[in-house]
Order: C-alpha cells, then sequence, then structure tokens
C-alpha cells in the first residue's frame, strides 16, 4: 500500500473527498496492540495473542496528535475477523507464483528504478525536459561489448537473465513521454558501454546488466537497465481475491507498508494511514507459515463528527515471535507483498 491507497481508505472511512494535505508523521510515536485470538508461529505452533503484552510506543520527537495514549484495541475492531483474513491470505500466497518467483526469480519492487537519471542532474531545465520527453539521438559510435546477463545479491546468489541490446535499451530511453506539451531540442547521445544498476528485489538490493548512456553536456551517465519483460516480475499487478477484503472488516481497519524491522529481527514496525481525529490505533499481525501478515486500525472516539479530511501517517510496532529471515510481509489490504524499507539508502550504480 502506497500514499494514493492510503488515500483512498482514508476517504472509505470518514466518506469524505480525497484528503487535501498530507502528513507524513514517520517519526510518530504509535500504539502497538499486539492482536487478541490465535496467532500462529512460523513452525505452525498456535500461540495466544492474549499472552503477549500490548506494549506503547517508545516516545519520539513528534507532534502530540500522533502519539496514541491508550494502547488498549477497542470494542469494535474485530481481531478473531482479522485473523481469519490473514490466514486465507498466508494460505493463497503459499499457493501463488509469486511466491516461488519471490524466493528465487528476480522480483522488482519499482519499476522505475529500471531507469536511473545522471547522479549529478541535468545542466538545465530544457535538458531534463528534453531527456523525459524521449528526445534522444545517438550519435556515438556502437558499444564494444554487452552486459553480463547475471543479477547478483549481496548474500552472493546470482541468475541468469537475457539481455536487452543496446538499441532496445535506448528505445526504452526515447519511448518516454513525460510531457507532451514541451517543445524540447534533441540531446546528443555520444557513447555508451555496459554496466550494472541496483535495484530493489524482493531477494534485496540487486544488481542487474544495464547500458550506461553518455549525453553531451551531462556530466553522469544515464543509466538503463537491460532487462527485457519476462525477464522480472513486478509485484502487485495483478488484483488477489483478497483485495479489499480488510476494509469489509470494518471501518476502523487499515492496511500497512512501509516496514522497518529491528536489527535483531523482532520488531516490525508499520506505517498506518489514519485520520486527522483517530486519537488511538495499533498494527496487528498474524505469523503463517512462511508468512507475516500485517494491518492496523484507527479509531475515533467522536465518527459521526466534523473533522478534517487530513491523512496522518501513524507508526505502530508489533513483536515477532521468532526473527523475520526469509519471511515475506503481506499487507493485509491487498493480500499482496511489501518490501521492507532500507535502514539505509543503497548506491544505486556501479
Amino acid at each position: 500500500m502506497g500514499v494514493k491507497e492510503a488515500l483512498m481508505v482514508l476517504a472509505g472511512r470518514r466518506s469524505l473527498a480525497v484528503a487535501a494535505t498530507i502528513l507524513s508523521l514517520a517519526a510518530a510515536a504509535g500504539c502497538a496492540a499486539r492482536a487478541g485470538g490465535s496467532l500462529t508461529s512460523a513452525g505452525g505452533s498456535p500461540q495466544s495473542a492474549a499472552a503477549q503484552a500490548t506494549r506503547p510506543q517508545a516516545p519520539a520527537a513528534a507532534p502530540s496528535a500522533s502519539v496514541s495514549p491508550t494502547p488498549s484495541v477497542p470494542a469494535g475492531v474485530n481481531v478473531a475477523a482479522f485473523d481469519a483474513l490473514a490466514r486465507r491470505e498466508a494460505t493463497a500466497w503459499a499457493r501463488s507464483p509469486l511466491a516461488k518467483e519471490w524466493q528465487t526469480g528476480l522480483v522488482v519492487f519499482i519499476p522505475d528504478e529500471l531507469t536511473s537519471g545522471p547522479s549529478t542532474g541535468f545542466p538545465s531545465l530544457a535538458a531534463k525536459e528534453a531527456f523525459g520527453n524521449g528526445d534522444l539521438v545517438f550519435t556515438g559510435p556502437p558499444p564494444s561489448s554487452a552486459p553480463a546477463g547475471i543479477v547478483t545479491w549481496p548474500d552472493g546468489s546470482s541468475i541468469k537473465v537475457p539481455v536487452l541490446s543496446e538499441p532496445a535499451a535506448f528505445g526504452k530511453l526515447t519511448s518516454s513521454r513525460q510531457c507532451p506539451s514541451c517543445v524540447t531540442t534533441p540531446l546528443s547521445v555520444t557513447a555508451v558501454r555496459p554496466t550494472t544498476l541496483a535495484v530493489a528485489t524482493s531477494r534485496g538490493r540487486a544488481q542487474v546488466p544495464a547500458w550506461a548512456f553518455t549525453i553531451e553536456g551531462v556530466s553522469a551517465p544515464v543509466i538503463q537497465a537491460a532487462l527485457p519483460p519476462g525477464s522480472y516480475v513486478i509485484p502487485g499487478s495483478q488484483d488477489t481475491p483478497s483485495r479489499n477484503a480488510l476494509g469489509r472488516l470494518g471501518a476502523e481497519f487499515v492496511g500497512a507498508f512501509a516496514p522497518i524491522i529491528s536489527a535483531d529481527g523482532r520488531a516490525l514496525t508499520l506505517r498506518l494511514p489514519g485520520g486527522f481525529c483517530d486519537t488511538t490505533w495499533g498494527a496487528l499481525d498474524d505469523e503463517v507459515g512462511g508468512a507475516v501478515v500485517v494491518g492496523g486500525w484507527m479509531h475515533n472516539p467522536h465518527p459521526h463528527g466534523g473533522c478534517l479530511a487530513v491523512l496522518v501517517m501513524r507508526t505502530a510496532t508489533v513483536a515477532l515471535s521468532v526473527p523475520l529471515a526469509g519471511r515475506v510481509i503481506i499487507d493485509a489490504a491487498t493480500g499482496q507483498p511489501v518490501r521492507l524499507e532500507p535502514l539505509t539508502p543503497a548506491p544505486g550504480r556501479s
């Protein structure tokens, strides 16, 4: 779930128009509510959630409006229904074709990362607009070699992939039409060489084969991944049977996204989309086999009163029974996997 989906959730919960203001309070101290009902550990053994103590968030430098003062789950939040949905989603995930690709294939989270502009930026707005419109002319010599058809991960694992030719990769750049109404002057591409590009995948940051194009007057190259269609998968490109099922459980349920795992792998911090008038909130999770299904709840004590149409991002943390390790995190709102947010930025190219 991203900000766009979060806005839709908020509009549905409040029966309001699309929120006009986004307040990202990522550092807010939320309230972690460990779900009641029956949870299942990674090994499959039942674990009573009632035995899990509800833990308020650690204090943080954030506006007081984003601090949940009471961690108890409101009576209107049907945790048992969440548990049942989580188990269905985990089962559906285990049977899906994407589950195998997730562990052994190339699953690219952000397709836009397959094209990387110059690290130093463009020298002018005109040059940036020309590039965004694909207004490029190749004037240099053909490349003397091609990228190696190998994708590698930090743990040393790798897979072989087919590679786009230089003309095909250049065609991806020239097909861009970000500003159809702009009148641009063609940019001269004077050289090309094989390289690699770092992209976020289900298995961590991967180095994929790429082409580096030198543009006249631009100090750093433009990088285009040399991955042909079919060599990688984009999660969320198809609906799942459980899409929007979380919202049907009750208006107070919300999805969770941008998870961050602690150093020991046992604490999972989630971002939750809420409304301006929500006074308490918390995170929910179920550990089922090789998946951790996550969601959250928001509580407005005066749901029928007037309230600003403002999306407020809160945070809450759940404690896992065992370290996350290689388990997938599934957003209960969509039934789709979500990627762990990196703790530190990764370099983009080599």
